[in-house]
């Protein structure tokens, strides 16, 4: 079982998040990010869709989201809550590694994209930099890529609490949530596209009780159910002595724009 791409268990962990954090990731993202009315955008990884709506509203008439994510759940949850947009909005249920596939069974043709955006999933690929140059050849000469994801001590509070609880993080996670965007993604910007922007910020998520972490913690892939109960009592110790659980979610945005030829 991915439990890194169920849509119920990716949907509590949203829910959790937008809740208790300082600052919405949505609107943090599209602040910096422009989308044009007429623009084409192909979108990796979209889950149930949270940045997908916000560009499908700002979207006019002849723009197009190519919405891409393995889960059939989270793309029916996406179609469910776009209704209003559905003349502008194509669902793609593939595997990330079969991009182009994908795309030429769609019936698209190269160039097609003026913004290729990805938030929180570029890592899931088995090959993350043939996933980006399989996207750059997608795109117009003109085109933009935006890439969103976690970068350095991310999630520390919560990754402290379970290894003080006995229990790990996988290596893969650990890599994807503090090494990913620096190792893979900057460097790559660099070579393929003569300016990149970096924005970066610390969103705090303060949970309130108890129950509001173990939600977020069951619904992660870094779940224990074996060391639970001393999760749990650590939990009860921490809110006995302050009146919040405060995890930090660092985040970084690196936006590409004027293509190397």
């Amino acid at each position: 079982m991915n439990r890194a791409t169920l849509a119920k268990l990716l949907e509590q962990r949203i829910a959790e998040n937008r809740r208790a954090q300082d600052v919405d990731l949505v609107r943090w993202i599209f602040e910096r990010v422009t989308v044009e009315k007429c623009d084409q955008v192909l979108e990796l990884c979209c889950g149930t869709g949270s940045q997908t709506l916000r560009m499908l509203s700002m979207l006019g008439e002849g723009g197009t989201i190519h919405a891409l994510d393995l889960s059939r759940e989270a793309l029916e949850t996406l179609v469910e809550r776009a209704s209003e947009f559905r003349n502008k909005l194509v669902t793609l249920q593939a595997d990330l590694d079969d991009l182009s596939g994908t795309l030429k069974r769609a019936e698209l043709e190269r160039p097609q994209f003026d913004v290729v955006f990805c938030a929180y999933g570029l890592y899931y690929s088995n090959d993350p930099a043939r996933i980006l140059n399989e996207a750059f050849a997608w795109l117009k000469p003109s085109g933009r890529i935006v890439i969103v994801g976690p970068f350095g001590p991310n999630n520390a509070p919560l990754f402290d609490l379970v290894r003080a609880s006995g229990g790990t993080i996988p290596e893969p996670v650990v890599t994807s949530s503090e090494w990913f965007m620096n190792r893979t993604v900057v460097p790559w910007a660099a070579m393929k596209f003569r300016t990149t922007r970096i924005s970066t910020m610390v969103n705090r998520v303060r949970w309130a009780t108890p129950e509001h972490v173990l939600n977020y913690w069951q619904n992660t892939t870094f779940y224990s159910a074996e060391h639970r109960p001393e999760f749990e009592e650590r939990l009860v110790r921490h809110f006995a002595r302050h009146p919040a659980f405060i995890n930090e979610k660092w985040v970084m945005m690196v936006e590409m724009t004027d293509a190397r030829s």
